[in-house]
């Protein structure tokens, strides 16, 4: 499920108009109102009231459970979330919890966004947002953004002079799953330049062409 701020909303903290918000969590409270769990721009996963935002997708993806809380308030959660400390324990950091999130956070985004939305990801300078899409394509094993990855890898070569980086590695190892002919190439690039390597670019190169 996706939401995005009205335009006739007075601009709030932390929210954009023009950005859209996967929800994590319906909750209804006992005095009827309805408020969404939503990762907002300051990476904050906190909940808003329903009213300020227009519905863009309203599929919930996979096994969505209903909590009854004891403030008579209930929640509509995934399955993962289907507990009722897992917020507390979330923001508290426990491991459990954060996995879960992950977990579900990239099953969501694989679903709700579109390829556009994607590659304009893997093209910002939204590190988070790029190394998070590069692990969810990577456990989704998605080859539709071979091209894209390749066009980062080689940016990100060249401004950090082959230097061990965790976006750099995470962007080989997606490429390294798949066997394709641009791949090959690139790699053979890389190899043709090993003086500018790094141990953990090499060892994935090597791996890959062993394999």
């Amino acid at each position: 499920m996706r939401v995005q701020l009205k335009d006739t909303v007075t601009l709030q903290t932390n929210l954009s108009l023009d950005q859209s918000y996967i929800v994590y969590e319906i909750e209804s409270t006992a005095s009827g109102n309805t408020y969404y769990r939503i990762e907002n721009d300051a990476k904050q996963v906190v909940p808003y009231d329903a009213a300020l935002f227009d519905v863009v997708s309203d599929k919930l993806y996979g096994e969505w459970t209903i909590l009854n809380k004891s403030n008579q308030s209930s929640a509509r959660v995934p399955g993962e979330f289907a507990y009722i400390t897992f917020w507390e324990e979330f923001y508290n950091d426990d491991p459990r919890a954060l996995r879960a999130f992950r977990q579900v956070k990239a099953r969501f985004y694989l679903a709700e966004l579109e390829a556009f939305e994607i590659k304009d990801i893997l093209e910002s300078n939204n590190e988070d947002g790029i190394y998070f899409v590069l692990n969810m394509l990577i456990r989704a094993k998605c080859d539709t953004f071979i091209y894209e990855v390749i066009q980062f890898a080689k940016t990100r070569l060249v401004e950090h002079t082959y230097s061990e980086n965790d976006l750099l590695i995470t962007a080989f190892e997606y490429l390294s799953l798949f066997k394709e002919e641009h791949i090959h190439a690139f790699l053979i690039g890389y190899l043709t330049n090993i003086e500018l390597g790094n141990d953990e670019l090499t060892k994935i190169v090597s791996n890959y062409f062993a394999s």
